[in-house]
């Protein structure tokens, strides 16, 4: 079933986000219609879905994979006030609403891959691209590219995808709504929306209490260079911070990473 503006509208509870629906067949990148769509006036929460992207890219320029009709492919103009510092709580309120969402339909645990991945079972089901621009002296708009992976099995996928990529059919074992995991994903953002003002501290607690490589053993690509060590700790604003295997430690903010691996810890 394809979405439409009006099986996601329906019993949609929500304060902001998708109070404007736009649904299309096929675009080049939801991020890029959402940004036409902002650039004209569209109001805060404003959310385009799309079947397809021709050219759906992630972040520094990966593609993602999304056969036609089986993911849930969306992009959200956000108009928060917000303060420089707190920028990146807009990508972190975004990987909580996946991860709720994916909780909520298949009933499986979702953890996050700092900084923009949603993992099941150590494979990802959803990403996260946030773009910006600064209209005045703050950064007064966002677009939230989400990709949440729904109907496709494993064999649908490519074979270099298989160990690392899963779907919420594969989790489930059953057939799953895209029209529901859109209304979920929906409602979770709205819910951590709201909360990028004054709730830092339950942003915090929740990046935490979800984090994939908490006291893992981590390759860190950032600006060209490449760090191996134990996450002691994750932050959303902070990013990480790294014990060496000299014993020293490292911090690496989320904005520069490139790439992030999970290693077997020794």
């Amino acid at each position: 079933m394809r979405l439409t503006a009006d099986s996601i509208r329906a019993r949609l509870h929500t304060r902001i986000v998708g109070r404007k629906i736009v649904c299309l067949e096929v675009c080049e990148s939801t991020n890029d219609r959402a940004w036409q769509e902002a650039l004209a006036g569209a109001p805060d929460g404003t959310t385009v879905f799309a079947e397809e992207q021709t050219k759906g890219r992630g972040r520094f320029g990966r593609t993602w994979f999304a056969p036609r009709g089986t993911a849930v492919l969306c992009s959200v103009v956000l108009r928060p006030q917000i303060q420089v510092e707190r920028v990146p709580l807009i990508t972190a309120s975004a990987a909580l609403a996946a991860a709720e969402a994916v909780e909520d339909i298949a009933g499986v645990e979702a953890r996050i891959r700092f900084p923009n991945d949603v993992l099941v079972g150590g494979r990802k089901i959803a990403g996260i691209l946030v773009e910006s621009r600064f209209i005045s002296s703050q950064p007064d708009l966002f677009i939230v590219g989400i990709g949440v992976n729904v109907a496709f099995g494993r064999a649908d996928l490519p074979e270099d995808l298989r160990e690392a990529a899963t779907s919420l059919a594969i989790e489930r074992g059953a057939e799953v709504s895209r029209v529901r995991v859109a209304r979920a994903l929906l409602e979770a953002l709205d819910r951590w929306y709201r909360e990028i003002d004054g709730g830092l501290r339950a942003i915090r607690k929740a990046w935490r209490e979800r984090s994939a490589i908490l006291g893992r053993k981590v390759r860190v690509r950032e600006s060209g260079r490449t760090t191996v060590g134990v996450v002691d700790e994750v932050d959303p604003i902070e990013g990480l911070v790294l014990r060496l295997e000299s014993g020293h430690v490292r911090a690496v903010r989320g904005e520069h990473v490139e790439r992030l691996e999970m290693l077997e810890n020794e």
